[in-house]
């Protein structure tokens, strides 16, 4: 039923992560909500954030819902404790080698692992959470709920929350949910358990069923539940960006080339071949190790991926070029990427996934770096907004970037496309939301033009 254009619109939106918790995960519903608002609606948000007392978008009334401590922290904790330091990071955690028992036993802790991990990381705010929306679908009455996830619990909170009620309800996914699994993530323990095998896909295939349609934010992803579920109503709403909240081109940008990452290091994902092309770029021409070229290393990171890097910064003879900046405020994260000629996107093993990180770096206008597969979804997303997207294996490729970038003293930055912005995913959003058929598609247009000339020709 369509929501008639001079009514009232109210949604409610579920989602564990939303601003101010610094979470990625959060901004898309946080630009998404924001222009909804502009657009007329009336907007709910619970969340798993702590109050911070001010909304975070203007017209978005924030419920507050935090989660529990469970059996799961007291669990990881001790996980902690057992752990040997190897390396430190600047955010004070030490990062090791975790050591496993063998057979029997190993697979046995990750069963029980896997039970006090169900149904995600957010396990401790699922039954508050439900209470929470089930009482605000009471008092505002929305006509619409959109659950988001990761964590995927946000669905089992809607489903819960809208048992009984005629309410329209969207189940939105950032990333998959029981699959397809990425090949970065076919080997993780839990995703490997019987426990997640038996109870995962069954969890998405109830609230599949009682949804009135999916959301997935790309068209990979998209289509490959449609083909899963083909009786279920899945829609592609792209990831974004809200230019209100970046900041104005730095001033000053850093010596010699500076090189960027910010963003969380886990699984797959591996600055090995930037750093390899960047001893290329220092053996061709010294003088760019001596005016202060580094590549500068924002965000958290694992236990096996911090130990990665700091052993493949030491083999490389990178010490002095490599600087680890740890967990950073979400603004002086932003002043460290824009104040670099180039910054990096890694999406290695990740088929269907785009980071949401590639619209806010095109968005600054920043030269951007892809490391994905050719035919995967941030591969194709990357080289048809203007960034260069290349195979994490291609070294060769990537030291001729930064050779071409090094020699070229051009600081220009281009303007924000229009269609990745989230005033216009908002007017995609709204025609969905009320009922008025598919939503439009965003112009796609060619490929940009503000970084492609770089991956062509001879270094």
């Amino acid at each position: 039923m369509a929501i008639p254009e001079a009514a009232g619109r109210r949604l409610l939106v579920i989602t564990y992560h939303f601003p101010p918790d610094g979470s990625v995960g959060g901004l898309r519903w946080a630009g998404i909500t924001k222009y909804l608002a502009r657009l007329g609606w009336e907007v709910v948000v619970v969340t798993a954030v702590p109050p911070s007392g001010s909304d975070a978008a203007v017209g978005v009334q924030v419920e507050s819902c935090p989660r529990f401590r469970t059996l799961l922290d007291a669990y990881q904790g001790l996980r902690r404790l057992a752990q040997r330091p190897r390396a430190s990071f600047p955010d004070a955690s030490s990062v090791a080698r975790p050591s496993e028992p063998a057979g029997l036993l190993r697979r046995l802790r990750r069963e029980v692992e896997a039970l006090l991990t169900l149904p995600d990381q957010s396990r401790g705010w699922v039954l508050r959470a439900a209470l929470r929306a089930r009482s605000v679908c009471r008092q505002f009455q929305p006509q619409v709920v959109v659950s988001s996830g990761p964590p995927h619990s946000a669905h089992l909170v809607a489903r819960m929350a809208t048992m009984g009620n005629a309410v329209r309800w969207f189940v939105d996914l950032r990333d998959p949910w029981a699959g397809p699994i990425a090949t970065a993530w076919q080997s993780h323990p839990v995703i490997q358990t019987r426990v997640f095998r038996a109870l995962v896909p069954r969890a998405e295939r109830l609230a599949f069923r009682a949804a009135h349609g999916v959301i997935a934010n790309t068209p990979q992803l998209a289509e490959a539940l449609a083909a899963r579920y083909p009786d279920v109503a899945v829609t592609c709403i792209p990831n974004g960006v809200d230019p209100e909240c970046l900041p104005p081109p730095a001033s000053r940008l850093y010596p010699g080339l500076g090189v960027a990452y910010a963003g969380t290091l886990f699984g797959s994902h591996d600055l090995g071949p930037v750093m390899r092309a960047l001893r290329l770029l220092f053996e061709r021409h010294p003088e760019a190790a001596q005016a202060g070229s580094k590549l500068r290393v924002v965000g958290h990171a694992d236990a096996s991926c911090a130990v990665a890097l700091d052993e493949q910064v030491g083999s490389l003879g990178l010490e002095q070029y490599v600087e680890v900046l740890g967990p950073l405020p979400r603004a002086q994260a932003l002043d460290v990427v824009s104040r670099s000629r180039l910054a990096v996107v890694l999406a290695q093993e990740l088929e269907m996934q785009i980071p949401a990180k590639l619209y806010e770096l095109v968005a600054m206008g920043i030269p951007t770096l892809v490391l994905a597969g050719e035919r995967s979804a941030a591969g194709v997303e990357g080289n048809r907004l203007g960034a260069v997207a290349l195979d994490p294996n291609d070294v060769a490729g990537i030291a001729c970037l930064l050779e071409q970038l090094w020699r070229d003293d051009s600081q220009q930055r281009s303007p924000c496309p229009a269609s990745i912005t989230y005033d216009a995913i908002a007017a995609r959003v709204d025609t969905l939301l009320r009922g008025n058929g598919a939503a439009p598609q965003l112009p796609r247009g060619g490929r940009n033009r503000r970084t492609s000339g770089l991956a062509a020709g001879p270094c």
